[in-house]
C-alpha cells in the first residue's frame, strides 16, 4: 500500500482560528478550553477549566467555533497535541490552539485524527517547532507538514480502527476513574470527615459498615493541635508514613536513543507512559532508582497546576529521574491509605507548589512533608480499611493497565498501517485477538 505525501493545508476546509490574545471571562457561562485541556491520550478534550465566557462574549468575541468532527490542534506549550470535537460541541477554545476542519472529499476525517497523532507526523511536527522555553508550531507552517495519504479503503479502515480503539480506552479509563473516585470518597468519609467517629457520637449506626466494622470506630473526639481527632487516633507527618526515595539526576543516567536497558521515568512519562520521545540507560545505577509496576511515585516538582501529583506506575520496570520520589509505604497494610492520602492532598501540594513557583515551576520539598500532618487511624481500623479498599485500588490498577496495553497496540500498528508495512487482513485479525 503507496501514499501520497500531502500538505496538511490542503485536506482542511477551514481552520478556526481565535485572536492570539485571551478573551474576556468570568465565573459562569460557556467552558472555555485551554491547551491543558487537550491530551493525545483521550479521545476527547477534558474539562480542566475554571473560566467561562459569557452568551455576549461567545457570540461576538470569536472568529468561529468548532462544529463536531473537528480536530483541535494545540500550536504551543506542547504542539501537535490533538482531541476530537463531540457532539454536542459544549465549550469554545482558548488561545494558542486551532479547530481544523477536514475536507471530506480529500480525507477521510477520522483518518486524518489518526495520522496526525502518529509517530510519523509528530516526529515531523517536532522538527518544525520553534521556541525553547514554550515551543510553538506557527499556523503558517501547517502547509510544510506532509501528511501520507494512502487509498479511501485504507484511510477509512485506518480512522475507524484508531477511533474504535480509542474509545474502548476511554470506557476503560472511565472505569479506572471510577474506581478511584469510590475509593478516595471512602479515604475522606472514614479519615477526613470521620462520618462513622460523628455518627456513634450522635447515637446512629454508621452507614454503610456492618456491626464488626462499626465497632471499631471510637464514638467521640479528643482534642489535639490543630483540630479535633477521633479518640486513640493520632497525628502524623505524612513524611513518616513511608519513605521518600527521590530519583537519581538525569545526566547520570547516559541517556540512550536506541532504546537500550531501561526507560528513563519523568514527569512526561508519569502522564504518558513510555513513549517514542522517551530515553533509555543501560548504565548500572543503585537499585533504589529502578521503580516497577505498582509503585506509588510523587512528582514534586513542576508546573504546580498540571505536574504536581501522586501516580501508579504501571508499566515495566524502569529507571526513576530526579524530581520524583519513590514512595514506599512503612508496611504493605498502609499502602493504600498512604496512596490515598497523598491524593487526597494534591490540591495542598498544588498551593505550596505555587507558593514556591519559579520560572513557571513549583515544589513541594522534604520539609513540607514533614509539616504536613495527616490523622492516622488504630490498627483494627486501619487492618479493616485495607480489607474494604485494597481490592478496589487493586481492580483500578488492572483496569489502568488494560486501558494502557491497548493504547501501546493501538500506537504500535497506527505506523505500521499508514506506511502499509501492515495488511489490513493482518491488522483485522490482530484486532480480534485483542478484543
Amino acid at each position: 500500500m503507496s501514499s501520497d505525501w500531502v500538505p496538511f493545508t490542503e485536506l482542511l476546509s477551514r481552520i478556526v482560528d481565535n485572536r492570539g490574545k485571551t478573551c474576556p471571562v468570568g465565573d459562569s457561562g460557556m467552558p472555555l478550553i485551554a491547551t491543558n485541556c487537550v491530551s493525545n491520550n483521550s479521545l476527547y478534550p477534558s474539562y480542566d477549566t475554571t473560566r467561562f465566557v459569557d452568551d455576549a462574549t461567545y457570540n461576538s468575541w470569536f472568529r468561529g467555533h468548532p462544529e463536531p468532527g473537528d480536530i483541535l490542534f494545540v500550536c504551543k506549550g506542547s504542539p501537535g497535541r490533538t482531541n476530537w470535537v463531540p457532539d454536542p460541541v459544549d465549550f469554545c477554545i482558548a488561545q494558542d490552539m486551532v479547530s481544523v476542519r477536514a475536507d471530506p472529499a480529500r480525507v477521510y476525517p477520522k483518518y486524518l485524527f489518526a495520522a496526525l497523532r502518529s509517530s510519523t507526523v509528530q516526529s515531523q511536527i517536532d522538527n518544525m517547532h520553534v521556541g525553547t522555553m514554550i515551543p510553538h508550531f506557527k499556523k503558517g507552517d501547517f502547509g510544510k507538514l506532509k501528511i501520507p495519504i494512502p487509498s479511501r479503503a485504507a484511510q477509512e479502515f485506518i480512522g475507524d480502527y484508531y477511533f474504535a480503539m480509542s474509545e474502548r480506552i476511554a470506557l476503560l479509563r472511565e472505569i479506572n476513574a471510577t474506581l478511584e473516585a469510590i475509593a478516595q470518597a471512602l479515604f475522606k468519609s472514614w479519615f477526613v470527615d470521620f462520618d462513622p467517629v460523628r455518627a456513634k457520637a450522635e447515637g446512629r449506626e454508621p452507614d454503610g459498615l456492618d456491626a464488626d466494622t462499626a465497632a471499631l470506630f471510637p464514638d467521640g473526639f479528643e482534642d489535639s493541635a490543630p483540630g479535633a481527632v477521633p479518640k486513640g487516633w493520632g497525628k502524623e507527618p505524612i513524611y513518616e508514613l513511608a519513605q521518600y526515595i527521590n530519583g537519581a539526576a538525569y545526566k547520570a543516567f547516559e541517556p540512550n536513543e536506541e532504546r537500550r536497558g531501561l526507560p528513563i521515568v519523568k514527569i512526561a512519562e508519569l502522564k504518558a507512559g513510555v513513549t517514542e520521545q522517551t530515553k533509555f540507560s543501560d548504565v548500572q545505577m543503585p537499585e533504589k532508582y529502578r521503580i516497577a509496576a505498582k509503585d506509588i511515585l510523587f512528582s514534586w516538582s513542576g508546573n504546580p497546576d498540571t505536574s504536581i501529583d501522586t501516580f501508579v506506575w504501571s508499566h515495566c520496570k524502569a529507571w526513576l529521574n530526579q524530581h520524583i520520589f519513590k514512595v514506599v509505604p512503612t508496611s504493605q497494610i498502609e499502602r493504600s491509605f498512604v496512596l490515598l492520602a497523598l491524593k487526597h492532598m494534591k490540591p495542598v501540594f498544588t498551593e505550596i507548589a505555587r507558593n514556591k513557583q519559579t520560572t513557571g515551576l513549583g515544589h513541594v520539598t522534604v520539609s513540607d512533608l514533614k509539616a504536613l500532618r495527616v490523622v492516622k487511624p488504630n490498627p483494627p481500623v486501619l487492618h479493616s480499611w485495607s480489607k474494604l479498599v485494597d481490592p478496589l485500588v487493586e481492580r483500578a490498577f488492572v483496569v489502568g493497565q488494560q486501558a494502557q496495553a491497548l493504547a501501546d497496540l493501538r500506537d504500535t500498528l497506527l505506523p505500521r498501517l499508514i506506511s502499509g508495512q501492515l495488511r489490513l487482513p493482518d491488522a483485522e485479525a490482530m484486532l480480534k485477538d485483542a478484543a
